[in-house]
């Protein structure tokens, strides 16, 4: 009894302290530790940012990365993560609670919605960090996916959007959002999934993407392209130096979904989704000819969506050296790879990759230097967002903090832009009510907010490798072959044609297996006798860390080590090499002043690959209406940092965790796989293997999700003796070989449709056209169907 009293008293005295040191100084104290003050935290990101983030080659030896176990990686709930068993779904096991209990404030911001009292809005996306990671949402059961929102879920869709519905108008009316409301969490907490537009707002016909704006949590960047230049013009207020023009529409973003009922009942505001201006309305488009594509000035619109991926070993890619990802660089083609199985039908001299680092300026002008040296971002060596076009993550948290959710801090004092009612009333009585500064505790958001936030993705670790993967690293020796067709021979199968070496990377990702005096293969466990396919030519399978750049921030605490030690000196499972690639083009699509309006396309649902019904005439087991996949990757918009990145180029994408973060795939999130309409209107492509031209493939689950994904990574094969008679088979070739925008723009194909969408492999078109993957690609389609399906089996392990 006398115990129990001693307890309680210390509880009891615990609480009175935390509660007291609250009401003093409510802003710097979070779970029960002190935060660090805003000039301590202000010093260090000065200091940060002066070093660029810049890591050196490991000095010490190097151990396996720690994982967090497979099956509830991630499934924290919808509700947001404010409580450590929630980060146990997440974070390194080393990282002691002393830790964890001071990025509560970051996960727990990430996930929150935000309300307009407190400086939310006026112009956003979502109402927070969170709403674009919210595919799980609608994930499909039964695949092993995610079933949590957090930072290692990623942007959903449903259906493609609908510019010609989205783009809206600048005069009255505004923008229109690809699904109103997506989100089912409220300010409080509470989940209610009767909350979503498509519940509350039937008439907005959400999922009808042909006849309405689509859905999907991908954003929209806007603006215009000068490509002799390669200048964006942001559409932003900023002045063009080419046509001496500032417009401010209210770009670079296009938000689409403001807090406006918020807004009329606290402020009384009018605030609208922001609208894509015409081409008429553009002064930078003056004298637009279609069929250049190009205005008077040298312009041309460039609009694309870029979709939230997930967060996951975000720590681990801060921490690979510099001169790692430059070596990755091959730019004359001349490094090749050994494979049994080239195919010799694209005139390369390698493998045809050869990669870009994407080198990132300063984005404070010179003369701005002093008196903004708070919003400076580190230069040099891209390695974060889709394009690789960030040195460092606080460059995406605060363009989060910025661009989806309007909200100010010191980093980044800027209100978002609203469109400038002289050239677009629309949004003439909206306006951004909460003041801002000039003192740090002045701002929306407070220093520690995006520390915390950064160190809540540093903190987030790669799940487990599935129980197949496991048993083929655990075995022996991962490289000899195992008998029979069960599911972990066929995972190992594809984890060789892959190309990755086993051995290597089973001995740098299981603890002890690595030979004491090193195992003499390659580091990045690539291959290097046989790469086959040759996937790891860009998906890396193993890349090194440094020290990480998170040593001594002082918003880690005193027991901060143990986060560094988490991500310094590994082995990192990432599947990445960081830099930027080309990918598929077709000017058609590229060139167009908005993007191609869906297209639903009737497609036979083929049998499983491998099994019967994969012929050229084939069986199939249903016939669905499907959202033909656009197969251009191009798009020459880009955000705030652009870097040295051409419009065709996109940052080879980490493969860690995919099996568990599933579907949507692609920069764009185009290929989708959601519950709500796999069996009505499914996304739908062609894809090829030994067997089969162009079959129809229809993504009603995720194995056929991920075959998708590959597929996009070229344009389609070009049709042959073999090409699928199936419905919804050759060259998917849209009806009559344009497609008329609802608003009036044509993508014309031109003369000969299928030499620009499928074009022969001898011709110039494929050369400059199909991208840096066109080799690895037809290899892929080269193999069996059933080795098709072994690759798809290993990706579902990761």
């Amino acid at each position: 009894m006398r115990k129990q009293k001693f307890l309680l008293l210390i509880v009891g005295l615990s609480l009175g302290l935390s509660v007291l040191i609250g009401y003093i100084n409510p802003q710097k104290v979070f779970g029960q530790i002190p935060l660090p003050d805003d000039a301590t935290l202000i010093t260090r990101r000065r200091a940060e940012v002066a070093a660029n983030f810049e890591v050196a080659a490991p000095t010490r030896p190097l151990r396996p990365v720690e994982r967090v176990r497979r099956d509830t990686f991630g499934d924290v709930g919808m509700t947001p993560v404010k409580t450590l068993a929630q980060l146990d779904r997440l974070f390194y096991p080393s990282v002691p609670n002393s830790v964890r209990e001071r990025i509560l404030e970051g996960s727990e911001f990430f996930t929150t919605p935000n309300v307009v009292e407190e400086g939310f809005g006026s112009m956003a996306m979502q109402t927070r960090c969170a709403g674009c990671h919210l595919n799980s949402v609608e994930s499909v059961p039964n695949e092993g996916l995610l079933t949590g929102i957090s930072n290692v879920s990623r942007a959903g869709r449903t259906v493609p959007t609908n510019f010609s519905f989205t783009s809206g108008d600048t005069r009255v009316n505004g923008g229109r959002a690809p699904g109103m409301r997506l989100d089912p969490v409220e300010p409080d907490g509470t989940v209610d999934l009767n909350r979503l537009s498509l519940r509350t707002n039937p008439e907005l016909n959400e999922l009808d993407g042909v006849n309405s704006t689509g859905r999907t949590a991908a954003f929209t960047v806007m603006g215009d392209f000068s490509p002799s230049t390669n200048y964006f013009d942001a559409l932003n207020n900023v002045v063009n130096p080419i046509s001496g023009i500032a417009q401010n529409f209210g770009g670079f973003l296009q938000h689409v979904r403001p807090p406006s009922a918020q807004l009329r009942d606290k402020f009384g505001l009018d605030c609208k989704p922001d609208a894509i201006p015409s081409i008429a309305e553009d002064r930078n488009l003056v004298g637009f000819n279609p069929t250049t594509g190009i205005s008077e000035l040298g312009f041309r619109r460039g609009i694309t969506e870029l979709a939230g991926p997930p967060y996951i070993g975000r720590g681990l890619i801060e921490a690979i050296p510099n001169q790692d990802i430059i070596n990755a660089v091959d730019t004359n083609d001349t490094r090749g790879d050994n494979s049994s199985i080239k195919t010799g039908l694209l005139q390369c001299i390698g493998d045809c990759i050869t990669g870009q680092v994407n080198m990132i300026p300063s984005n404070i002008p010179p003369s701005q230097l002093v008196s903004r040296q708070d919003e400076r971002l580190a230069t040099g060596v891209g390695r974060f967002g889709l394009r690789a076009n960030g040195s460092e993550m606080l460059q995406f948290i605060l363009g989060g903090m910025f661009g989806s959710l309007s909200m100010t801090n010191v980093f980044s004092p800027l209100e978002q832009n609203i469109a400038n009612p002289a050239i677009a009333p629309y949004n003439s009585g909206c306006r951004n009510e909460i003041a801002d500064g000039p003192a740090p505790a002045d701002f929306e958001l407070p220093v520690s907010t995006p520390f915390s936030e950064r160190n809540f993705l540093r903190a987030t670790a790669p799940p487990e490798f599935g129980r197949n993967l496991l048993a083929v690293l655990r075995s022996k020796d991962p490289s000899r072959p195992l008998p029979g067709n069960n599911p972990a021979a066929r995972v190992q199968r594809g984890a060789q044609l892959f190309g990755v070496d086993l051995v290597a990377f089973a001995n740098r990702m299981i603890a002890n297996k690595m030979p004491s005096g090193g195992d003499g293969l390659d580091p990045n466990a690539i291959n290097q006798s046989d790469r086959m396919v040759g996937c790891v030519n860009c998906h890396i399978p193993v890349q090194r860390t440094g020290q990480s750049p998170a040593a001594g921030d002082p918003s880690l605490g005193p027991d901060g080590q143990a986060l560094v030690d988490a991500l310094s000196y590994r082995w990192a499972p990432l599947f990445s090499d960081i830099i930027i690639h080309r990918g598929p083009t077709i000017d058609a699509e590229r060139f167009a002043p908005t993007p191609r309006d869906p297209i639903l396309v009737s497609r036979a649902e083929v049998v499983r690959p491998g099994q019967a019904g994969q012929g050229a005439g084939g069986s199939n087991a249903a016939t669905f209406t499907t959202y033909d996949l656009t197969r251009n990757l191009s798009s020459d918009s880009f955000t705030n940092q652009q870097g040295t990145a051409k419009g065709d180029q996109f940052r080879t994408a980490p493969l860690v965790g995919i099996g568990r973060s599933g579907p949507p795939f692609l920069h764009d999130a185009r290929v989708f796989l959601s519950t709500l309409n796999r069996d009505t209107t499914p996304a739908g492509t062609v894809t090829t293997n030994s067997e089969v031209t162009n079959a129809p493939l229809v993504v009603r689950n995720v194995d056929n999700a991920l075959l998708a994904a590959i597929e996009l990574h070229d344009l389609p094969a070009p049709d042959d003796s073999k090409t699928s008679t199936l419905p919804g088979g050759g060259c998917p070739v849209p009806p009559g070989g344009k497609v008329v925008n609802k608003i009036g723009n044509v993508v014309d194909y031109g003369p000969s449709p299928k030499d620009v969408i499928c074009p022969p492999y001898s011709s110039p078109l494929s050369t400059t056209h199909r991208g840096e993957a066109r080799e690895v690609m037809a290899r892929f389609r080269s193999l069996t169907p059933n080795d098709q399906q072994a690759i798809v089996d290993f990706l579902r392990e990761l």
